[in-house]
């Protein structure tokens, strides 16, 4: 924020009413998950370029950067492929949604306009029949209760779901006759899922995962690439907006089949397989086994013989890859909304890559790291960005960013 603590986006003459959109979502204004769908779109786009800008302002290293208009989602509405709901109980009815901030109270938001149609068929289905099946919402202030979230995994390509339900206790006997009455009732389901979280808090995800019903990993298709997600690993909200901008990071790195390219926090790896389609060899890097053994299937999914995936601290694996390989001209990072962790920075500076790509969820630390690079000799030449999150204020970004060479001239 600036100085002054005044937006960008706010018109110091006059600001805008915040309702003077009508919102086409009935949980409006209860729910904080859409903080932006009482304006127009493109009063949204306007906002969250304001955001960007907003945050590389306060950096005077980074006062020649531009942000250009933002990239629309080519859907608005009915757009998220991945869904997670809390479950709790209110007024005698089951409840799935967002806790409100700073409470256990749970805002109900089963009809959700950003949702697949299909999601919110299965959310109804559940609230009617839970308790028919005798499973009772977790309640965070009693400790008592087992089903604790739903995450919904949606392919827009097969037009399918995958559910897992997170629950405290790993015994949960009634988990196979509700997976069977899902699957029985919704042909799209195409499998269940329990995780099992029996920490406090709200952290969704607990380390153990059992199969209720059907397949292990649903399929998308994001550009022409098919990628499985098993329970348990990232994947995009957003598959439309996510080909917009890993095509738009192929166009930056212009390869031209002799580089060898390393993908830091890798995911499953989309970015990897866009770029191997032009590049010479290209390595992933991710923290999660899961993650890194997911990728190895899709690039061997995809036809790629050029994608070698490690798992391990990015920090500590960053090493690995530049003893096998003779040189690393591209790096592509894609951090969670933390930024690169501490630790990193060293062995990343060490790799003296000429291009480097960073692809942000977070404006704020996205500057604070190209700040940090800039001290060691990277340029920051270009930013971009993309409206992964319709009706929200999250936008991500990508910045290209370049070091001269030694022995080459400028």
């Amino acid at each position: 924020m600036r100085r002054d603590s005044q937006p960008l986006w706010i018109n110091k003459r006059q600001r805008p009413h915040p309702y003077r959109h009508l919102p086409q979502c009935v949980h409006f204004p209860n729910c904080v998950g859409c903080q932006l769908i009482a304006r127009s779109y493109p009063e949204q786009l306007t906002i969250k370029r304001c955001l960007l800008t907003e945050a590389i302002s306060v950096h005077p290293s980074l006062a020649h950067l531009r942000a250009p208009p933002v990239v629309p989602s080519p859907r608005r509405l009915h757009y998220r492929a991945r869904v997670k709901l809390v479950v709790g109980r209110g007024k005698g009815q089951i409840l799935s949604g967002l806790y409100v901030p700073g409470t256990h109270r749970v805002a109900d938001i089963s009809s959700c306009p950003v949702h697949p149609d299909a999601v919110n068929r299965v959310v109804q289905f559940l609230k009617k029949n839970l308790d028919a099946f005798k499973i009772l919402p977790y309640d965070a202030r009693s400790g008592e209760g087992q089903l604790r979230y739903l995450d919904f995994r949606y392919s827009f390509w097969r037009k399918e779901i995958a559910l897992t339900l997170v629950t405290k206790h790993a015994a949960f006997p009634q988990g196979r006759s509700l997976a069977r009455a899902l699957s029985a009732r919704f042909p799209f389901i195409t499998g269940v899922f329990q995780n099992i979280n029996e920490e406090a808090g709200n952290v969704i995800w607990g380390k153990d995962f059992r199969a209720l019903a059907g397949n292990d990993a649903l399929i998308e298709r994001i550009g022409p690439h098919k990628l499985k997600y098993p329970a348990g690993v990232f994947s995009q909200a957003n598959p439309a907006t996510a080909q917009k901008l890993y095509e738009r990071v192929c166009e930056m790195a212009a390869l031209s089949g002799k580089e060898n390219v390393l993908d830091l926090y890798c995911g499953v790896g989309p970015i990897s397989l866009y770029l191997a389609a032009s590049a010479r060899m290209v390595w992933g890097i991710d923290e999660s086994p899961m993650a890194t053994a997911t990728a190895k299937q899709n690039a061997k999914l995809n036809g790629f013989g050029n994608c070698h995936f490690l798992a391990g601290n990015v920090a500590d694996t960053i090493a690995a890859a530049k003893r096998e390989l003779d040189r690393i001209d591209v790096v592509v990072v894609n951090p969670p909304r933390k930024g690169i962790q501490l630790d990193a920075f060293g062995p990343l500076l060490a790799l003296a890559a000429p291009m480097l790509l960073y692809v942000s969820c977070n404006p704020v630390t996205l500057a604070r790291d190209l700040v940090r690079l800039g001290r060691e000799g990277y340029q920051t030449e270009v930013i971009e960005a993309f409206d992964m999150f319709p009706q929200t204020t999250e936008v991500e970004t990508v910045a290209l960013l370049k070091r001269p060479v030694p022995g080459q001239s400028s």
